[in-house]
C-alpha cells in the first residue's frame, strides 16, 4: 500500500462525494432562478467524471503491479458464485415485479411515488432519448462503483479489518457518499450497498455486483421514467400497453 492508495480513498470517499453535494445544490439553486437545466448534459457530465476516477484506479492498479483478482477481475465457478448468481436473479425479477406493480397502480398510488422522489425528480427522463442516456449512465454507474466501493474499497479496507467489516464499512460509506440524492435516501442506498457487498464476497469478485447495480439503475430509471410520464399524462401504464418511448 502506498501514499496514492490512501490519497485515492479519500478521493473517492471524501472528496468526490462533497463535490457531489454541492454541485447538486448548487445547480437546484441555478433551476430554482430560472436557469435551463439539460438532463443529457448532466449525464454525460457524471459519466465523465466516473470513467475518470475508473481510469486512474486502473491506473494506480497497474503500476503498482498487483493481482487484478485482488480487485475483483476475477470469476470462479464455485458454491459461493452460484449463491450470488441466483440472488442476482432474484433481485432482477424483483426490480421487474416492482416496475409491473408501480405502473399499473392508480393515480394516487403513481403520485405518492412521484412525491417521495421529491428534487431528485429534476435528473429523472422525459422521453426516450433521455432514458437510453440515463441507460448508458446506469450501465457506467454499475461498472465504476462496483470497482470502486466493492473491488478498491473493501481490498483498501481489509488490509486493517476483517473482510465482512470491510464489507460493512464500504456499505455506509456507499450511502454516505450519495448524500446528494437526499440526507432520508441514505439508509436505503446504504442497504442496496451491503446487499451488493454480500454478492461481492460470496461471489469473490465484480462481475455479479456490476450486473445487479446496473440493473437496479436501469430498473429504477424506467420506473420513474414512466411515474413521471403518466402522472403528466403523457402516456398509459406499461402494465396495460407499451409506453411512449423506449430505449
Amino acid at each position: 500500500m502506498t501514499v496514492f492508495d490512501h490519497s485515492f480513498i479519500f478521493v473517492i470517499a471524501i472528496v468526490y462525494p462533497i463535490v457531489s453535494l454541492v454541485s447538486y445544490r448548487r445547480l437546484l439553486a441555478r433551476v430554482a432562478r430560472g436557469e435551463k437545466f439539460v438532463r443529457t448534459d448532466a449525464y454525460k457530465s457524471t459519466v465523465i467524471s466516473h470513467w475518470c476516477l475508473f481510469a486512474l484506479a486502473m491506473a494506480l492498479w497497474a503500476v503498482s503491479d498487483r493481482n487484478w483478482a485482488d480487485l475483483g477481475f476475477s470469476l470462479t465457478l464455485d458454491g459461493g458464485f452460484f449463491a450470488a448468481a441466483i440472488l442476482t436473479i432474484v433481485g432482477i425479477v424483483a426490480l421487474y415485479i416492482q416496475l409491473r406493480q408501480v405502473t399499473g397502480g392508480d393515480q394516487a398510488t403513481l403520485q405518492r411515488f412521484r412525491d417521495r422522489i421529491g428534487d431528485l425528480d429534476l435528473f429523472l427522463p422525459r422521453n426516450g432519448n433521455e432514458l437510453g442516456r440515463f441507460y448508458g449512465l446506469s450501465l457506467t454507474a454499475g461498472i465504476v462503483e462496483e470497482v470502486l466501493w466493492r473491488g478498491f474499497m473493501i481490498w483498501y479496507l481489509s488490509l486493517f479489518m476483517p473482510v465482512w467489516a470491510a464489507a460493512v464499512l464500504s456499505s455506509i460509506g456507499f450511502g454516505i457518499a450519495h448524500a446528494y440524492l437526499g440526507i432520508r435516501n441514505m439508509p436505503q442506498i446504504a442497504m442496496v450497498g451491503g446487499a451488493l457487498a454480500l454478492l461481492f464476497v460470496l461471489s469473490g469478485s465484480v462481475w455479479l455486483p456490476m450486473i445487479m447495480h446496473t440493473a437496479i439503475d436501469m430498473f429504477q430509471g424506467r420506473l420513474a421514467y414512466e411515474v413521471v410520464n403518466l402522472t403528466d399524462g403523457n402516456h398509459t401504464p406499461s402494465g396495460n400497453a407499451p409506453a411512449a418511448a423506449s430505449a
